[in-house]
């Protein structure tokens, strides 16, 4: 038995000692976080992060100007050799001291990197098979197509290997020549480069890891031997140093290629797709983890909580504090209060009155369309969730509006609803508007176009350096951010509709041309809601409560009356609506304190609330002047979806595992809640309210990812079963009633 053991050990004592295992075991004891890096791209690519938000389709189906193709991968490939090399380059400047070996071999550097490989070879190994198998299994595409896009990823990685490679072959020396160059200035050296080097020197000798072999340039592994105490220790160290200066210089030119990218972000053709932009990400933080490590070394923990608690002072002093502003609005005027005052101010008894009789006009006006016989209302609320919510709006509002022969928005009074669902359904309204062929197919083709790109690579080279563009609108000035060009990206989608102030839809809403929208986005401050909308709104602010015990909104045109409220970009309006962490930035008003957006999704996800207070403020004048109401509910979501079972798989997920069961119950907490609302208002109405709902319920196929995610991108799969979606029984079965309810006679 110790025989085989012996056996058994002497086996392995070779692959263990080898230069590849030394420095992966390196890794885990000295630089976890070159690890950690790795084990986030291996999750992403694998689907285990970041799947609900189609994280893991960025990597798999890349976008660049607006087609998943070569260039693309191609690209996406160039980023991730850059990722590689960095952690190649970290890892040399940290530690390549350690294998005092290395510096006696030519191309050292080189040697590194390849010896270095087994972490980015495995990866790049395994996107490419996830690739393949996503292309050809999930898109749907040829194994031709699929080779066509690892093709690209590859050659955009080879490519970059070979120039970096390259510039470090022929910069690079070796200790041959720092043999010479010590011959050449040995008369010149001082006592203090004499300290200074033998005190190196004793540290490489105390931190030296053993290495019994490597592999060469050539794939072979060879010993490291014949190359112990074969040269002068000093001119080794200086084959370190001067590498390590190399290796500094080009990580100094990575971060100036991603300023220099900033500069052109206004051209299409530099909007990478948004998984480069999130490498270049992960390469800059590797970068500047790798600098903290080097400077601090084993003080490196408390020089990272000195940090946080340093930008943390700083933010608090509003050193580098920026507000996001809302377009269209006037900063530079003197900012009103927002208190508990102020808000009861802005939903005082005359403030509710007036606005209530100026609606009422408003209604009288839509209803003088139908003639003398009372028609039937129509109130269209839609839910939040992403382009896959906006999607599916506008797919639903299409298949509704061609089975009642496109009377739906000449019957429908007030659109309600929050995030991607409101621009779906901002969108068809401004179709009618303009008497556009608003249910052609072409139309989920544009609202369905990528929008990520331009938003990711604004992050990445702008907002998280230095604002310094500026555009102009309504007569003021302000930063180009993440915000804008989010913006600019749906006008341009959409052809241009949209961009408008919000005072562009008054007359038409007045005289009952189009639907009301109410935007209603949630602030952060107070948990109330803000109702956005070129009318007067505050009879939504006491919500289904008339007793003036709780204001549950703010009139935003009442609230700003001297900030040119009507000057507000509509489509600011609809992003303050869609809020989504680091995606599109939180909005800032210009109040004291400055009133913060949040997606109105954390308030009411389904836009159903809503339109119950405005059926409970305006019964009366409904139930007198319609022959039936008509609630057209359209979900992302099912009602009713499968209970989760709440087990924890690992440590983390049980670590994490309460605040992971409120965020999932979130959204069947508001549908309890809207339920209830609607139920007290039917209460009310009797059979003169009926209610349709239509719900997104991805269809079930050998597709692993066939629920669309809840993100600003989809892949052609997830458009496919969201188009798809409509024709499920279920919702056949509620396109079947709708058109009964509507042709049905009082």
């Amino acid at each position: 038995m110790k025989e085989l053991a012996k056996r058994i050990s002497a086996f392995f004592r070779p692959l263990m000692n080898s230069f590849p295992v030394r420095l992966l075991q390196m890794h885990a004891k000295h630089n976890p976080f070159l690890l950690l890096y790795w084990f986030i791209l291996f999750s992403i690519v694998g689907g285990n992060f970041g799947r609900g938000l189609g994280i893991p389709y960025l990597f798999l189906d890349p976008v660049y100007l607006d087609k998943v193709g070569w260039w693309g991968f191609m690209i996406l490939g160039i980023t991730l050799c850059g990722f590689a090399m960095a952690y190649n380059i970290t890892s040399y400047i940290l530690d390549s001291f350690r294998f005092p070996f290395l510096g006696t071999l030519r191309r050292p550097f080189t040697h590194f990197c390849l010896n270095n490989a087994l972490l980015p070879v495995a990866f790049l190994v395994f996107h490419v098979v996830k690739i393949y198998q996503f292309q050809t299994e999930v898109e749907l595409r040829s194994a031709g197509e699929a080779l066509i896009g690892i093709g690209g990823l590859l050659f955009g990685y080879l490519a970059m290997l070979t120039l970096l490679l390259a510039y470090f072959m022929s910069t690079n020396r070796d200790v041959f020549m720092q043999l010479a160059r010590r011959r050449r200035r040995k008369k010149k050296r001082t006592t203090a480069q004499r300290r200074n080097a033998f005190r190196k020197l004793r540290k490489l000798k105390r931190t030296k890891q053993p290495v019994e072999y490597y592999l060469q340039l050539n794939f072979r592994p060879a010993s490291t031997k014949s190359y112990r105490e074969n040269y002068d220790r000093l001119a080794i160290l200086r084959v370190f140093m001067q590498n390590q200066r190399n290796a500094i210089l080009i990580q100094s030119l990575i971060f100036m290629v991603i300023i220099l990218l900033g500069i052109f972000q206004k051209s299409a053709a530099f909007q990478i797709p948004a998984a480069a932009s999130g490498v270049l990400f992960l390469t800059v933080l590797v970068m500047l983890t790798g600098a903290f490590s080097l400077w601090f070394r084993a003080w490196v923990g408390l020089a990272v909580i000195g940090v946080v608690l340093g930008s943390s002072l700083i933010l608090s002093l509003g050193w580098f504090s920026y507000e996001y502003p809302a377009y269209g609005i006037n900063y530079n005027t003197e900012r009103p209060a927002y208190t508990v005052a102020s808000v009861r101010e802005n939903a005082s008894q005359q403030n509710i009155e007036e606005s209530r009789q100026h609606m009422l006009k408003v209604l009288d006006n839509w209803r003088a369309k139908f003639g003398e016989e009372n028609p039937k209302m129509v109130l269209v609320a839609v839910s939040g969730g992403g382009q896959r919510a906006a999607l599916w709006s506008l797919n639903v509002l299409q298949h509704a509006d061609s089975i009642l022969n496109e009377q739906l928005l000449d019957n429908t009074f007030l659109v309600t609803g929050a995030s991607g669902g409101l621009f779906g359904a901002a969108y068809y309204r401004d179709l009618y508007m303009h008497k556009e062929d608003r249910n052609h197919p072409d139309r989920l083709k544009e609202l369905g176009t990528e929008v990520l790109n331009p938003i990711m690579f604004t992050l990445l080279v702008n907002d998280l350096l230095f604002k310094v563009r500026d555009f102009e609108y309504g007569g003021f000035h302000y930063k180009r951010e993440r915000g804008y060009e989010f913006e600019q990206r749906i006008k341009s989608n959409l052809n241009n509709l949209l961009d408008h102030p919000l005072s562009y839809y008054r007359t038409p809403e007045v005289k009952g041309e189009i639907p009301l929208l109410m935007v209603s986005p949630t602030i952060t401050n107070d948990g109330r809601t803000l109702y956005i909308s070129p009318q007067p709104t505050a009879f939504f602010n006491l919500g289904l409560n008339q007793d003036q015990s709780k204001v549950q909104g703010v009139d935003f045109r009442s609230l700003l009356k001297d900030q040119n409220p009507d000057s507000l970009r509509f489509l600011t309006a609809l992003r303050m609506s869609a809020t989504f962490p680091y995606i599109t930035p939180s909005i800032s008003l210009p109040t004291t304190p400055p009133v913060q957006i949040a997606d109105a999704g954390i308030s009411d996800n389904y836009g159903i609330s809503n339109a119950m207070i405005f059926l409970h403020v305006f019964e009366e004048w409904i139930l007198e002047n319609t022959s039936q109401v008509v609630l057209l509910a359209i979900r992302d979501s099912e009602k009713d979806g499968e209970i989760s079972t709440g087990e924890s798989s690992n440590i983390l997920e049980k670590f994490f595992s309460p605040i992971q069961g409120v965020l999932r119950s979130w959204d069947q907490i508001q549908t309890i809640e809207n339920e209830q609302q609607f139920s007290l208002v039917k209460g009310h109405y009797g059979d003169h309210l009926e209610r349709v709902d239509f719900a997104y319920i991805a269809s079930t196929g050998a597709e692993e990812a066939a629920r669309a995610s809840l993100n600003w991108r989809l892949t052609e799969s997830e458009k496919r079963n969201i188009i798809k979606a409509i024709h499920n029984q279920v919702n056949r079965a509620s396109l079947a009633r709708l058109d009964s309810l509507m042709q049905e006679k009082p």
